[in-house]
Formats: C-alpha cells, sequence, structure tokens
C-alpha cells in the first residue's frame, strides 16, 4: 500500500511573523499529485516585524488574494490536513522550524479561546489533533544519504521560489528521491 503525504510550505512575515500563505502538495509514495493548492491573504492583515515585512517585499511573488484574514488562511489549511490526516497523510515540511511551526501552533491555538484572550490555557479541540510528529524532509534527506542543504535545481513547476505551493512541489520531488535512495540501501 502506498503512503500518503501531505507537504506544505508557510511564507510569514519574517521568521517569527505571521503566516499570509501556505501551499501543500499531497501525493503518494511514488510522487502521484492528488492535490495542490496555495492559499493567501493580505500581508498587511499579518503580525510580523518590520524586517520581515521588507524580506517580504524584497523577496516574494505577489499571491491571488484567496482569504480575508490570517485565521481563515489557517482554518481553511487545518481542514485540509485533517480532511487527509483521516485518509491516512503523513505532514511535512521542509524544515519545520520556525516558520511552519509557528504556523502550527497557530492553527491549534485557534481553536483554543483562553488563548486568543490571553487566559490561562484552556484544552482545546486541536490540541491532539495536529501532526505527530512533524516529520521534516532534511530529515528524511540526511537520512538517506543525500545532503539536506544541497537542493537541486528547481524544475518549471517548483517556480519561484519563496511561492509557498512551488516550494512544496519541490520539497515533494525531494520526498520521493529521498524515500526512494532509503529504499535503495
Amino acid at each position: 500500500m502506498s503512503r500518503l503525504w501531505l507537504i506544505f510550505d508557510v511564507e510569514s512575515v519574517g521568521l517569527h511573523g505571521e503566516g499570509f500563505a501556505v501551499g501543500w502538495i499531497v501525493i503518494d509514495s511514488n510522487g502521484q499529485e492528488l492535490e495542490a493548492r496555495r492559499e493567501a491573504c493580505p500581508v498587511s492583515e499579518t503580525a510580523g516585524s518590520d524586517t520581515g515585512r521588507a524580506w517580504v517585499r524584497d523577496n516574494c511573488p505577489a499571491f491571488p488574494i484567496t482569504r480575508s484574514t490570517p485565521a481563515e488562511l489557517r482554518q481553511e489549511f487545518w481542514s485540509v490536513w485533517t480532511r487527509w490526516k483521516a485518509e491516512g497523510a503523513v505532514l511535512v515540511a521542509d524544515c519545520g522550524w520556525p516558520v511552519e511551526a509557528r504556523f502550527l501552533a497557530a492553527c491549534v491555538d485557534d481553536a483554543r479561546p483562553a488563548v486568543k484572550s490571553g487566559k490561562a490555557r484552556a484544552d482545546g479541540p486541536r490540541d491532539f489533533a495536529g501532526p505527530f510528529p512533524l516529520h521534516e524532509l532534511a530529515s528524511f534527506r540526511a537520512g538517506a544519504g543525500i545532503n539536506s542543504w544541497h537542493k537541486p535545481k528547481r524544475l518549471p513547476s517548483e517556480l519561484p521560489e519563496h511561492d509557498p505551493l512551488a516550494d512544496a512541489r519541490l520539497s515533494a520531488r525531494l520526498l520521493v528521491e529521498a524515500l526512494r535512495n532509503r529504499n535503495a540501501t
């Protein structure tokens, strides 16, 4: 049976700012694409530093706005994640810390009213619904004997850089390569 993989990438306002765009691709272990999508909200609606905003302005392409707020963006991603998790998908980020990890934590916190109000933390419906563990492409590549810092030339569908869907597609291709290398040894 082929395993399902949901590979995702987030663009945020700086490394520790709020996510404003998320892209994902769902594949089987052979690399067959089952779903791919990008969602984005206005950068102006997100929390982040001036330095982070400058980085976004200088490095990220403009994305079609599909959601009004970061919370709506996270809600859409969470619904996709839970749907594919129910099908047995495993969640993978290129390097999960800090951007994707913060995004997932915000997804969980969105369902915890006590966190949003600043009061003591209370259990929420998403507390145990996240990815555990959150797998990283870098670890798969290292385990397959591949230099995880070396990224090959991007294919046309993996461009431009810092488009979360293009970045997720690159990560999906590299994941399949790592899985094949691991199985060949």
